[in-house]
């Protein structure tokens, strides 16, 4: 069987058929699509010569006496379907900026058509995935890579090497040297403005301010009976407390404690006896006073 894809004859021999076999599109024993499903899913085809600009275009355009005529060509020919506005005008002088310099280079039909359509889906892929401008610029490498060597079926020599260095210049000045302003004019926005006239009807009270708190504010967790829990000892703790108190062992707890306690003892002792020996001393002097 026979089918036509794109004006070109599909038949079990030809390279088109080779080309979509190796994409999966056909199937390569049978020389028949495997399913239709996934020609019509195709959002666009391979290659981008002559996919919105036809040779029989460019000569009109060609023709054309004026700047606004050609504007206008290259509007019906790149499908605009923007609204009459400023982004319709900024894509009219996109493609013709675009069409003007493919002129400056003295560039073949297949050339200005593949050029045209290249920055065509670079400006749509960055807008409807929402694409930084790294992630743009890499898909108009891609796409000059598959136009720019020759190596079928996975890529076609439509520019030369001179010309692939030429466009990149020519993007960087144009296309990506504004392309924040193009991503704020075509990329969708949300902005949501509220307000309310009289705020005593369905609206909910301010909120009360935190009040300061101080010091004496501040209580210990550990006494608080709702945070008895996240004190408790754990399994594991109260097991090693009952071993150690099997083998008469103490934890560093209980050595301090005693250690403080045996402390405490010694100074009072300390104290009696410095006491009794200043209380015999007032006496001796009081001795000696009344003998004089």
């Amino acid at each position: 069987p026979v089918w036509l894809q794109q004006g070109h004859v599909v038949g079990p021999s030809s390279p088109l058929h080779f080309s979509l076999a190796t994409m999966g599109l056909i199937s390569a024993n049978r020389g028949r699509p495997e399913t239709c499903a996934k020609l019509a899913m195709a959002k666009k085809p391979l290659f981008l010569y002559f996919t919105d600009l036809k040779e029989a275009d460019l000569e009109r355009i060609a023709s054309a006496a004026t700047k606004s005529e050609v504007k206008q060509l290259l509007k019906d020919c790149m499908q605009i379907d923007e609204a009459k506005g400023f982004k319709t005008e900024i894509l009219a002088d996109m493609h013709y900026h675009n069409y003007t310099f493919c002129m400056s280079r003295n560039f073949v039909p297949a050339k200005i058509s593949t050029f045209l359509s290249t920055m065509k889906v670079v400006l749509d892929e960055a807008v409807s995935k929402r694409l930084d401008a790294d992630g743009a610029f890499e898909v108009c490498k891609q796409l000059l890579l598959q136009h720019g060597v020759e190596r079928p079926p996975w890529s076609v020599g439509v520019f030369s090497f001179d010309d692939v260095k030429a466009i990149m210049d020519y993007v960087h000045n144009t296309l990506f040297r504004h392309y924040r302003l193009y991503m704020y004019a075509f990329m969708t926005h949300c902005d949501l403005s509220f307000c309310s006239d009289n705020l005593a009807v369905n609206i909910a009270p301010p909120t009360m301010r935190p009040m300061t708190m101080s010091l004496v504010d501040e209580v210990d967790p550990r006494a608080q009976p709702e945070l008895a829990h996240l004190f408790k000892p754990s399994d594991v703790e109260m097991a090693e407390a009952e071993l150690r108190r099997l083998r008469g062992e103490t934890t560093p707890e209980e050595r301090a404690e005693k250690v403080k306690q045996k402390v405490d003892a010694g100074v009072q002792r300390l104290m009696e006896v410095f006491d009794k020996k200043i209380q015999e001393q007032d006496e001796r002097f009081q001795a000696m006073l009344d003998g004089s």
